[in-house]
């Protein structure tokens, strides 16, 4: 309709280098404004990022980027960031938590065991059609860590933005 505005749907790219698997995700706006803007503004640049996979918590890892220039605030499991805190067992699979800086956490599977607090809160959800090739980068990442001693790199970058719907007031 003329005079409608449009909602910018902000969507990221997640590059899983070494087997050549991309997923997109979409920020989660509404649940967490504040922190999804600064998730973006982190991403003016794409981020390569040095995966870690936890080894007691299931299906999940860790990725983090070179630090900031200059000091950031970010969250940690005493003190977490977000409008809303999560336990790392009620991540459901393609979540990524972010706490600042240039560092992520993401769920890839349903095994997630650890009643731990994230740092921060659920900024982005992967797309459903791309869970399973999340799930295939996730455990790729899990065998480069444990079994063949490799540094598993991914890349996280914005993807252009499309607008849906009429702004939310």
């Amino acid at each position: 309709m003329k005079g409608e505005k449009k909602k910018l749907i902000r969507r990221i790219s997640i590059d899983f280098h070494d087997i050549g698997i991309t997923v997109s995700a979409t920020l989660l706006e509404e649940e967490e404004p504040e922190l999804c803007n600064e998730f973006w503004n982190s991403l003016v640049k794409p981020v390569k990022m040095a995966c870690d996979h936890n080894l007691s918590t299931g299906d999940s890892f860790v990725a983090r980027g070179r630090p900031p220039r200059h000091p950031v605030r970010v969250g940690s499991q005493a003190n977490p960031r977000g409008r809303k805190q999560w336990l790392l067992c009620r991540l459901s699979p393609g979540m990524l938590l972010y706490a600042g800086g240039y560092s992520i956490g993401m769920a890839y599977g349903p095994d997630m065991t650890e009643p731990l607090a994230g740092g921060g809160s659920v900024v982005a959800k992967v797309d459903k059609k791309d869970l399973n090739n999340l799930m295939k980068a996730g455990k790729s990442i899990w065998h480069a860590q444990s079994m063949t001693h490799r540094l598993a790199i991914i890349t996280v970058s914005r993807e252009g933005g499309k607008t849906y719907g009429k702004e939310m007031e």
